[in-house]
């Protein structure tokens, strides 16, 4: 059995990534939660947070927890600027 071979036989793990859909979820999130000055998001911030969170930082893993408390952070930074 060749490594590519072994590589395809191995167990698939699920990357947890920043998507489109979620940053759609955030800005009603910060939209219902009394942060109306914060929605729609600019596409700048937009653009931020999806190079930061929107791929894995290879060979870590982002948690859901990091790619909340990261975004949320950078959000308020952003805002507070």
């Amino acid at each position: 059995m060749d490594d590519l071979t072994r590589l395809a036989n191995r167990e698939v793990k699920f990357m947890t990534i920043l998507t489109k859909k979620d940053l759609f979820e955030m800005e009603e999130y910060y939209y219902w939660s009394g942060n109306k000055q914060y929605v729609p998001f600019p596409s700048e911030l937009k653009e931020r947070l999806l190079e930061i969170y929107g791929e894995e930082p290879l060979p870590h893993n982002w948690s859901e927890q990091d790619i909340h408390e990261g975004s949320r952070k950078i959000i308020i930074e952003y805002f507070q600027s």
